[in-house]
C-alpha cells in the first residue's frame, strides 16, 4: 500500500489496482486496517475520483471502520472535493457524536458546494450540541453567509466570534471583512 501514495501522481488504473488489492485481501479474510483505508483515501484525493471514493467507503463500512472519526472526517472532505455532497451528507448523518472536525468538514462541504442554507442549518445544530466551535467552523459559516448575502446571520456569527475570543484571528478577520463588504455593509468592519 505504501507504493500507492497520492503524491506520486499515479493514474486511475493504479487507483483501481490499489482498491482491488485491498478488496482481494478482504475476500481472503485478511483484516483491513485504518492505515490501509487512509492510504486509499490519499490516493483517491490525488485524483478526485468520486467512484473510487465510493468503493473505499464501502470497504470502510464492510470492515467496520466507518466509525473511525479521523477516517470519517477525511471521507466527508474527500466526498466534497469530488463533488459528492450527497454522499458527504449521508456519511455525516450516520455519525453518532460529531467532533468539531466532523462539524467543520460538513459545514465547509455544504458552504463550498453551494448549499449555504444547509451549512447554516448545520451550524445551528452544532451550536445546540456541546461541541465548541473553532476558527475553521466560523470561517466556513461566514463563507456561507457571504454567498447568501445574509448580513443578519453574519452579524450574529460575528458576535459569537467575539464571545469566543477568536476575534483577533487574521483568517476570521479577513472572512468578516469579505462578508461585510459583499453584504454591502463596510461600516461594521
Amino acid at each position: 500500500m505504501a507504493g500507492y501514495d497520492g503524491a506520486t501522481g499515479i493514474g486511475e488504473r493504479r487507483i483501481d489496482e490499489a482498491i482491488l488489492a485491498v478488496e482481494v485481501m478482504e475476500q481472503r479474510g485478511i483484516p483491513i486496517s485504518s492505515s490501509m483505508i487512509h492510504c486509499l483515501l490519499k490516493v483517491c484525493a490525488a485524483k478526485k475520483d468520486l467512484e473510487a471514493v465510493k468503493r473505499v467507503h464501502s470497504l470502510m463500512v464492510r470492515s467496520g471502520l466507518d466509525s473511525s472519526a479521523v477516517l470519517v472526517d477525511h471521507l466527508i472532505r474527500l466526498f466534497a472535493s469530488c463533488g459528492g455532497l450527497l454522499e458527504a451528507n449521508q456519511v455525516f448523518c450516520k455519525v453518532a457524536k460529531p467532533s468539531v472536525h466532523t462539524w467543520s468538514a460538513i459545514i465547509s462541504a455544504n458552504a463550498s458546494l453551494g448549499q449555504s442554507e444547509r451549512a447554516l442549518e448545520l451550524y445551528h445544530k452544532m451550536r445546540q450540541s456541546s461541541v465548541k466551535r473553532n476558527k475553521y467552523v466560523y470561517s466556513s459559516i461566514l463563507k456561507a453567509c457571504t454567498k447568501m448575502t445574509d448580513l443578519p446571520s453574519g452579524k450574529l456569527i460575528h458576535g459569537q466570534i467575539i464571545e469566543s475570543g477568536l476575534n483577533s484571528d487574521m483568517v476570521l478577520g479577513n472572512a468578516l471583512v469579505d462578508m461585510y463588504a459583499k453584504c454591502g455593509n463596510l461600516e461594521e468592519t
